[in-house]
């Protein structure tokens, strides 16, 4: 009676052991598949994507009818496919950054970094409003960087917190002078007109929950024309 007993104890610790064994392989396959991404890594895939988008738009200026769609696969970027561009070699230049710049949103979203900031998220933060109208109502060319022909795109880097307001906004540009006074002027106008936007945002959401996120607008300073948003690239 006593071995039948241990033979009894011995097929119930079976089961328990297989399970066990089972779902630390499980485990171990999830985990090999989840990326676990620091914030120094966070923010060095932000910095790649502001450099994506400057890429982008400094071809695609050229090129009006400029479109794109991804093919996607469980989430992750299998291809692209751009259309409305001429040139095969800026066609293939276009791919090559969306497919990396896709990449990486893909890899930041729902991670929020040192200060509680999510670069990307389940829905973005939504302007209650007409988001160009406002801002280009509110942006003015400086006339002596205009005069001087200082021209180029500032991209203005804003966190929209979970209140809808802008606490924080940082500017990039692709602008090459050596009017760096007028520059600043351009800056200055851009952080100005998107702020004005500031309490009228409906805040990002992760799983439901109103986070703080990170957002761009692309402003297109162009002395022979009235500047424009350009389309921002996602």
């Amino acid at each position: 009676m006593r071995l039948l007993r241990r033979k009894k104890d011995f097929f119930k610790a079976v089961p328990i052991a297989l399970t066990m064994i089972f779902t630390l392989a499980l485990f171990s396959a999830n985990a090999q598949k989840m990326t676990v991404i620091t914030v120094a890594e966070m923010e060095q895939m932000q910095d790649e994507d502001m450099d994506y988008m400057k890429q982008i738009h400094k071809i695609v200026k050229d090129y009006p009818a400029f479109a794109y769609t991804y093919t996607m696969s469980d989430g992750e970027v299998e291809d692209v496919t751009v259309s409305g561009v001429e040139s095969v070699i800026d066609r293939k230049r276009l791919e090559v950054v969306l497919f990396d710049l896709k990449s990486n949103m893909n890899m930041l979203k729902n991670k929020a970094n040192r200060v509680g900031v999510f670069y990307s998220v389940d829905q973005p933060a939504e302007y209650d409003g007409d988001l160009d109208g406002t801002i280009l109502n509110n942006l003015k060319y400086p006339q002596k960087a205009k005069n001087w022909g200082v021209e180029g795109t500032v991209y203005v880097q804003f966190v929209v917190d979970e209140e809808g307001n802008i606490p924080y906004a940082s500017t990039s540009t692709n602008i090459e002078t050596s009017m760096d006074m007028y520059l600043k002027d351009l800056e200055r106008q851009a952080v100005s007109a998107v702020k004005a936007t500031s309490g009228k945002w409906e805040p990002a959401k992760v799983e439901g929950v109103d986070v703080a996120s990170l957002a761009v607008v692309p402003v297109t300073f162009d002395f022979e024309k009235d500047p424009s948003l350009p389309t921002l690239i996602r």
